[in-house]
């Protein structure tokens, strides 16, 4: 066996690193579902301010619920596309999961104290800290991937994040000027999430201007 095939053999595939990272996501969301509490008043009575209190926290929950669900979707993917991943994937794909597992505190913060900007701010800060995260991760596989088009897709998706990125960075001073300013950022980025970013005949025509360049040059 020569040194090449054992460096191979001993490389991780890609399974791994998904499972832990499923794990990972199921346990975060499980954790923000658990925080969730019903005023026992509201059993017996309509009281407005714990009916108020419940709705912060149902409205905090659903956000990160969307902004999870999008980073596992798109992390499903992405991992598909690196087959078997390096030590530093494995350790980009590590610090994207510490900022996923703050996502509950955060969460849990915004949805006792809607109206603090504190509590916006440090909500805004997990979110452009996750987005971030993901983007390394994602600009790691664009590089270690072998495969043109996939290459050419997560370049497209960064191209796009970076918007993402502006606004939860912007949410975060935006909380200490107006809270209301910090909570529409928060509520227009998951609707972004869901426009199509990805379609064959873009990427089709990019990789022919690609080709067509690289047969231009001397």
């Amino acid at each position: 066996m020569n040194e090449k095939t054992a460096n191979i053999e001993l490389r991780p595939t890609n399974r791994r690193l998904e499972l832990f990272s499923d794990g990972v996501f199921a346990i975060v969301i499980t954790i923000m579902v658990i925080e969730i509490h019903i005023p026992d008043i509201l059993a017996f009575a309509n009281d407005r301010a714990a009916l108020n209190h419940l709705a912060g926290e149902l409205l905090a929950y659903a956000l990160s619920f969307l902004v999870i669900a999008n980073l596992w979707t798109s992390h499903h993917y992405l991992v598909f596309t690196i087959h078997m991943p390096a030590r530093s994937t494995i350790w980009f794909n590590n610090l994207l999961l510490f900022t996923i597992s703050l996502i509950p505190i955060t969460t849990r913060f915004l949805g006792m104290h809607p109206g603090s900007p504190r509590a916006a701010a440090f909500y805004g800060a997990v979110a452009t800290a996750c987005t971030g995260a993901f983007m390394l991760l994602r600009s790691h596989a664009a590089r270690k991937t072998h495969n043109e088009a996939h290459r050419l897709i997560h370049r497209r998706i960064l191209r796009r994040t970076w918007l993402i990125l502006a606004i939860y960075a912007a949410s975060i001073p935006l909380a200490f000027v107006n809270t209301g300013l910090a909570w529409a950022c928060f509520i227009i980025v998951p609707p972004m999430l869901f426009l199509p970013i990805i379609r064959a005949q873009p990427i089709q025509a990019e990789r022919a201007d690609q080709h067509a360049m690289e047969r231009s040059c001397p």
